[in-house]
């Protein structure tokens, strides 16, 4: 029979901040050899010689179960003693990674064993020395706010329409939709299974006659995610049928990224991430060639834009990459698994600006998601959070979130959980029920002025356009083409529409247009969700990238 302590590192249910607790030992093992363990429980905390928060570890019988019983929502329950006489139904109750919280206590026992004791002491010591990053709890009519938003594009029914982010984001937040929030999945099953399922007829017989529109690489990885959200794994012939075609997806990509990694992936390494992670939660396995392919990016920088750090990329690689880690898939990379976690964790905390974003406002979140999973002894990851947590508060009071894919990966975040979550979701936490924004009467708007330009084109086009207040930059683009012949094209994507031509100039391969704020700042939102000011000027710049 495994020694006690040899299953309570092992069993998956059993896990301390998010992490399992065999993650725990295999991070400390290159600080002190690892010695069978006893189980054991952490003691309260005493005066010792760091701070009275340091807990000292005692050791102690468990039970004959190597995790007695599952906290709702996977979390360790390993009769974790306040004073040594705290319930695990209490514990249950306890945030995971309020865990390495410890109150004072006027006395405590410390082991003394060479390397065992030493082992105990680091763990008992870990809240004081992995600085965890932790959001504390926001204002609940700021976070219904944001959720309102969401609950208009859920009437948005068609497969060009529907965002499985919503759904993800909403099952991992603490609010829900209620009846419409089960409508929506039963709506998003049907269309992806049919979509898919045609795909791969239209694949087997080579015959594109059938023009449905049909999901992307990134839309099908969402779309799992829902599935895991809502406590299922994929299985079955229609489940079978979804992984092969996102195995595809992912081995096409790798065959465009080459042997040689000169290449680049048709979608990108977002896409490319989101494929890995999404497969991953439902535990499927993928084959070390395409885990590697992310890996040699982050290895070599490949995950910047036009010479710059791609925080949200970057950011889904590390989810990518943590979620392996902790399912123990693609074991023989695992080494470079680990490395890689800690380069993006790192460059992302590089990445943080003086007002507290990584990146910018809206790859923040996805950052958080990352870094609250993260295990970084020596970093003031904890203040950095709190810097991001300060910062967002501020934009979400200034409204600054209208888009849904951002909104639906805020959401998560501020209810202390991030995409690994899906690993083990928790589908019976209470949420609030939401409802709908009461709609306050339109007023008349005043006129503004948006100077629109386009120097990418022959002969390049220049028009002020008038506007009402707090119109879009589509309604901008909209009234341009009513009024001055300039022509566009946009087509629909899980974060909006973006713009596909330009006065008749299409894109072609790695061009994108690119909006700007003259002379030369790039605008962070997309043409529905960004708002012009009057006297503004607007470039549209063919750019490749």
């Amino acid at each position: 029979m495994q020694p006690e302590s040899s299953r309570l590192g092992s069993d998956p249910r059993c896990k301390l901040g998010g992490l399992p607790l065999s993650g725990w030992l295999g991070k400390l093992a290159g600080l002190v050899p690892v010695q069978p363990l006893p189980t054991l429980t952490l003691g309260r905390a005493g005066q010792g010689p760091l701070t009275s928060a340091v807990a000292h570890v005692t050791t102690t019988a468990l039970s004959s179960a190597p995790c007695p019983r599952e906290c709702p929502g996977g979390h360790f329950q390993g009769l974790l003693l306040w004073g040594g006489h705290q319930s695990s139904d209490q514990l249950c109750k306890t945030s995971p990674r309020s865990l390495w919280r410890f109150p004072p206590a006027t006395h405590s026992s410390a082991p003394a064993m060479g390397h065992l004791g030493a082992l105990l002491f680091l763990l008992g010591s870990l809240g004081a020395l992995a600085d965890i990053c932790e959001i504390p709890e926001v204002d609940s009519k700021l976070v219904e706010r944001l959720g309102q938003r969401l609950l208009p594009w859920m009437d948005w029914l068609s497969l060009e329409y529907l965002n499985p982010s919503i759904y993800v984001g909403l099952r991992l937040s603490s609010l829900q939709a209620g009846a419409r929030e089960a409508f929506y999945l039963h709506i998003l099953k049907l269309n992806y299974q049919q979509s898919v399922l045609g795909l791969a007829v239209n694949d087997d017989n080579d015959d594109n006659s059938n023009s449905k529109a049909k999901p992307s690489m990134g839309q099908l990885a969402l779309y799992l995610l829902a599935l895991r959200a809502n406590c299922e794994f994929v299985g079955g012939r229609k489940g079978d049928k979804l992984v092969s075609q996102l195995k595809r997806f992912l081995e096409d990509e790798k065959r465009a990224i080459g042997s040689s990694h000169k290449g680049h992936p048709h979608t990108s390494y977002y896409q490319y991430g989101l494929g890995i992670l999404a497969l991953c939660v439902h535990q499927k396995r993928l084959h070390d060639s395409v885990v590697g392919k992310l890996l040699y990016a982050v290895e070599h920088d490949q995950h910047l834009h036009r010479g710059r750090l791609s925080v949200d990329t970057a950011a889904m690689a590390g989810l990518a990459f943590t979620c392996l880690e902790h399912s123990n898939l693609n074991r023989n990379q695992g080494h470079r698994i680990t490395l890689a976690i800690r380069t993006v964790q790192e460059k992302i905390l590089k990445a943080q600006t003086p007002e507290g974003h990584f990146g910018n406002v809206y790859s923040t979140p996805l950052a958080l998601q990352l870094l609250m999973n993260s295990f970084m002894p020596g970093r003031k990851l904890g203040p950095a959070c709190l810097k991001a947590r300060a910062a967002l508060l501020a934009s979400m009071q200034d409204g600054a979130f209208k888009n849904v894919l951002i909104i639906s990966q805020l959401l998560p975040v501020l209810n202390g959980k991030s995409y690994v979550d899906l690993i083990s979701p928790d589908c019976e936490a209470p949420r609030v029920l939401l409802q709908p924004a009461v709609e306050t009467p339109s007023q008349t708007r005043e006129l503004i002025s948006v100077m629109l330009k386009v120097p990418s084109v022959l002969p390049p086009y220049r028009h002020p356009i008038s506007v009402p207040a707090g119109s879009s930059l589509e309604d901008v683009l909209k009234k341009a083409q009513e009024l001055t012949g300039f022509t566009y094209g946009t087509q629909n994507s899980l974060s909006g529409p973006y713009l596909t031509s330009v006065m008749g100039r299409e894109v072609g391969e790695r061009e994108f247009w690119q909006l700007l704020q003259v002379p030369d700042t790039p605008l962070l939102e997309g043409i529905a969700d960004y708002i012009p000011k009057d006297g503004e000027t607007i470039e549209l710049r063919l750019v490749s990238w």
